[in-house]
């Protein structure tokens, strides 16, 4: 893994340790803080302050059963799902802050405070932090064409499926038969798409042309296939070959950690 709390990171604030300091909202050194605060980007203080409340909230559970705590730990758990939000939506303007952000993300996705972690915005800023002269112009195919072979299926038994899902529709609408064979076609091919997505989320990709075809997989699938699991491995797997991708981006060098793997 990436060393996200090197230069300026300051590691025992983000870890909530008591030396750190809490800010002005939570007790300490209200100048101290600011000061801290003002060096740092949308995203740290976002992760610091997911990192305090969860803190907090740990400290009231670990009290649970005095008077008027049920009311403070709710309180604290919607405050907590507030900020992990905030984080997935901070903006992330250098590569650094979207180290922190992909990392933070990661780790909310897996605990279950957050759904979807790979927002527009997030693609985005993730495409730029990768960006290098000539990317435009190279083609998926070129570059990995086992990862574009796996892409293309997907495309074509989404095109299949949606087309089968239409016609039993129609069927549907204008009377028709209710033929046990349509439903059993329709989850063959939902099986099928399924697979072939876990497959694309198994796939580590080595380039930057690769990472944002998997992105652009997960943001079209999302909207039709919202439940489908294989989807969110995929997501699982675009935020680990990012990480992978920029540790290559900033020293010139694959990570000596290997890739974990996902689902």
């Amino acid at each position: 893994m990436i060393d996200y709390y090197s230069e300026n990171m300051e590691p025992y604030m983000l870890r909530g340790d008591k030396q750190g300091g809490c800010g002005s909202s939570y007790g300490g050194d209200s100048q101290q803080s600011s000061r801290r605060w003002e060096n740092h980007g949308p995203v740290w203080r976002s992760c610091y302050e997911y990192v305090v409340v969860t803190s907090r909230l740990k400290r009231v559970e670990a009290t649970e059963g005095r008077s008027g705590q049920d009311e403070a730990i709710e309180a604290l758990r919607r405050k907590r799902g507030e900020l992990a939000k905030g984080i997935v939506d901070a903006a992330a303007p250098t590569i650094q802050d979207v180290l922190l952000k992909v990392a933070m993300t990661a780790s909310l996705l897996s605990d279950g405070e957050v759904r979807v972690g790979l927002t527009p915005q997030c693609l985005e800023e993730c495409d730029r932090a990768l960006a290098q002269e000539g990317d435009g112009e190279q083609c998926l195919k070129a570059l990995e064409p086992k990862l574009w072979a796996l892409c293309q299926r997907v495309q074509e038994q989404t095109a299949a499926l949606e087309a089968r899902w239409d016609c039993v529709e129609q069927s549907e609408e204008v009377g028709g038969s209710n033929d046990p064979c349509d439903g059993f076609s329709l989850a063959t091919a939902w099986d099928e798409l399924h697979e072939s997505v876990w497959s694309v989320a198994r796939y580590e990709t080595m380039t930057a042309v690769g990472l944002r075809a998997k992105g652009k997989m997960f943001s079209d699938l999302l909207a039709f296939f919202s439940a489908m699991d294989g989807l969110f491995a995929l997501q699982d797997s675009y935020l680990r070959d990012f990480d992978h991708l920029a540790y290559r981006r900033l020293y010139g060098k694959d990570s000596p950690t290997p890739r974990r793997s996902v689902g």
